[in-house]
């Protein structure tokens, strides 16, 4: 077999190996109901409240992944300076919840091509 006709077999072969791992993107409904069902969070009151900041990154428009990752670094430490400790649990599950659905949102394998 010709050299070029085995390194694009194994190109392609390596290209669907990394597609499959690919995880859903999730949507913001998804998130809201996630993050309300989550069991970290002291009360619902704190839920209620670190479940609403969270959300509008997940609404909101980002160019990029960076720029929505940094939405929810950004969010998490406004609400971790200023909720009481027994709801900083929620603020960091949300804050590592928000950081996976832009992760899954802006990651796109190119599978197509």
């Amino acid at each position: 077999m010709p050299r070029n006709v085995l390194l694009v077999l194994l190109l392609f072969g390596l290209s669907l190996a990394g597609c499959a791992k690919i995880q859903p993107i999730v949507t913001p409904q998804e998130y809201e109901a996630a993050c309300r069902r989550s069991a970290a969070g002291a009360d619902s009151a704190c839920a209620g409240r670190v479940c609403a900041v969270f959300q509008a990154v997940t609404t909101d428009y980002h160019e990029d992944m960076a720029g929505c990752r940094a939405a929810c670094k950004e969010r998490a430490g406004a609400l971790a300076a200023d909720v009481p400790g027994s709801c900083l649990g929620k603020v960091n599950a949300s804050r590592d919840a928000c950081l996976e659905f832009c992760q899954r949102k802006f990651y796109r394998c190119n599978c197509a091509k």
